[in-house]
């Protein structure tokens, strides 16, 4: 089982991290921003990036006893506010979440709605049962990357070139 402890700071690591190889080749938001598209005192995400085209974001559950509306919102922002060409979500539970099972099932059953209506890739990270916390993080990061190389456009990067990576 992994130290708890470390779990808390998988938000702020994801955050850092996206900021320190992604803010300056798309639109970059943190959790205390609203998610591009809602208005500023709207919805925000745990982390998010958009070529304008394309939303990827990251709801990470380790203190929300809701995490249905970090699926829902995205429902919101697509009918109601800006529709992306697509969304990439990234929903991470963590040893931290705290609320009863059926509140995960409600936002996988709001996913699977949102799939008629709304271009979304759901992703599912399950690391509720204590996976290793470096091991989740280094996979996270992984995953991430490799969407953002396989799917988003940089700025001032002719359509159908994909970022490279910095080291």
């Amino acid at each position: 089982m992994s130290d708890k402890r470390n779990w808390s700071n998988l938000e702020d690591e994801i955050v850092a991290w996206l900021k320190k190889n992604y803010s300056s080749r798309f639109r970059f938001k943190n959790s205390y921003q609203n998610i591009i598209g809602f208005p500023s005192d709207g919805f925000r995400s745990d982390g998010m990036i958009t070529d304008g085209k394309t939303l990827l974001a990251v709801e990470i559950e380790s203190g929300q006893t809701h995490p249905d509306t970090n699926t829902g919102k995205y429902w919101l922002l697509h009918k109601r506010y800006k529709q992306y060409q697509k969304i990439i979500l990234f929903h991470v539970f963590t040893p931290l979440f705290d609320s009863y099972g059926w509140r995960k099932k409600l936002a996988e059953f709001y996913v699977a709605e949102m799939i008629k209506e709304v271009p979304i890739e759901y992703i599912l990270k399950d690391s509720s049962q204590g996976i290793n916390y470096d091991d989740a993080l280094s996979e996270l990061k992984d995953a991430i990357q490799e969407k953002i190389k396989s799917t988003l456009v940089e700025r001032g990067v002719g359509e159908g070139l994909r970022p490279s990576p910095k080291n």
